[in-house]
């Protein structure tokens, strides 16, 4: 008998044909194929798209999937020095996105910029507009200066000034107005004041001012008025009110007060209205409000308001309309059953001018009619009138209103009572 010996290195190439042979031979199991996603450079964006010169951009680099483990360093590149950009950005493992910051620089005309994101071979643009640097505003410290005195002009630019400074030029078209030709707005600064000196004159004039960027042409104006200081006028805004009603006046200036204020009397011509000694108008300011209180009492009067200010006078006129006071009022019975009259009478508290009063009448409710007017003779404190009701199927309240029939103001309400008939 022979024996055959193996060695342990046949049985374990023979356990692995079987398993093989076992696999291909209607196995029932097998292994999916794996895919891995490489991650590319989708897009280059930027927020915003047009800017003026100065500002900062930002800029967004996407990939079509998550960047893998380490990052993913996108490069940068812009075509233009007017738009910086840092030489890369890199997108974090696991994101899909970076932003990046673009630095731009004011220049003396508009330009573009081409801002290339670069990564595994792709490249994405994006264009960036950037307009030349704008003068964005001129104020002065105020509208209007007596000659002599010293306002204050400001220019503003749209965004801050690039290395060097930006140089502003200074123009005025009136003699009596006087500024440097030109000043500069610092490196990293966006706005810059400066003196404007006024000579004093003997008419008004008014002054354009005029500030210019030197190398890009864009300029702005302001106006400023320079004169003799005196008081313009006095205001009211209205010819006549009732009295008693409060009312306030104007005082104007010919140009703005300076340091200290300008302290402007006032005086009335009647008690009917009654003004404050004087008012003060504010250093800057060129008009300045004050109260006037009238009195209601008759008769009707005309005042005058006058306002002073170094020998100067202005002066404005009001009527002050005397309306009737009804100091007591009363309608006989108060509580009345419906469809009997009522009999009314009113005392006032000083007598009827010459003419007499005409009083408006007026219900809230037709199950009480009245006359639409009364007059009250000349010098006679009462007057009287009577109303007339209808039945009524329920209580009613009603209320009776007084006016003065010219102003239509409101002088006295009376409440009564309509009651149903009884039943019988």
């Amino acid at each position: 008998m022979r024996i055959v010996r193996r060695h342990a290195a046949d049985h374990f190439v023979l356990a692995a044909w079987a398993a093989l042979a076992a696999a291909g031979c209607g196995g029932s199991s097998s292994t999916a194929p794996t895919t891995t996603t490489t991650a590319a450079l989708q897009s280059v964006s930027l927020s915003p798209t047009s800017v003026s010169g100065g500002l900062i951009v930002t800029g967004t680099v996407t990939l079509t999937s998550a960047a893998p483990t380490g990052g993913a360093l996108v490069s940068l590149t812009s075509s233009s020095a007017a738009a910086t950009v840092p030489a890369s950005v890199t997108i974090a493992a696991g994101s899909s996105s970076q932003t990046f910051e673009i630095d731009t620089v004011a220049s003396s005309s508009a330009t573009t910029a081409t801002i290339t994101a670069s990564y595994s071979g792709v490249n994405q643009t994006a264009t960036l507009a950037i307009g030349r640097l704008a003068l964005q505003d001129l104020t002065l410290s105020t509208s209007s200066v007596v000659g002599g005195t010293v306002a204050t002009g400001t220019v503003t630019l749209a965004a801050a000034a690039s290395a060097g400074g930006v140089l502003v030029s200074l123009s005025s078209s009136s003699p009596s107005v006087i500024m440097p030709p030109s000043i500069t707005i610092a490196s990293g600064a966006t706005s810059q004041t400066f003196d404007i000196a006024t000579l004093d004159v003997a008419t008004p004039a008014t002054a354009t001012i005029t500030a210019t960027v030197a190398y890009s042409g864009s300029s702005r104006t302001a106006t400023l008025a320079v004169g003799r200081l005196a008081l313009q006028s006095v205001w009211l805004g209205i010819g006549s009110l009732p009295g008693g009603v409060p009312l306030a006046g104007l005082v104007m200036l010919t140009v703005a007060a300076p340091a200290g204020g300008v302290t402007v009397s006032l005086t009335s011509s009647s008690p009917a209205a009654v003004v404050p000694a004087s008012v003060t108008v504010a250093a800057g300011n060129a008009s300045q409000a004050f109260d006037i209180t009238t009195i209601n009492a008759p008769p009707t009067t005309t005042v005058t308001i006058t306002a002073s200010y170094a020998g100067n006078m202005q002066t404005a006129t009001l009527t002050v309309i005397a309306l009737p006071s009804i100091v007591s009022f009363s309608c006989t019975p108060s509580i009345v059953v419906g469809g009997n009259p009522l009999q009314c009478t009113g005392t006032l508290a000083n007598p009827a001018p010459a003419g007499g009063w005409q009083l408006a009448l007026s219900s809230s409710d037709s199950s009480a009619t009245l006359p639409s007017t009364v007059n009250v003779p000349a010098s006679s404190l009462t007057f009287h009138f009577d109303v007339t009701t209808v039945p009524v199927s329920i209580g009613t309240a009603v209320t009776i209103q007084i006016a003065d029939a010219p102003s239509g103001s409101v002088l006295f309400t009376q409440a009564l009572s309509i009651t149903q008939s009884p039943v019988m």
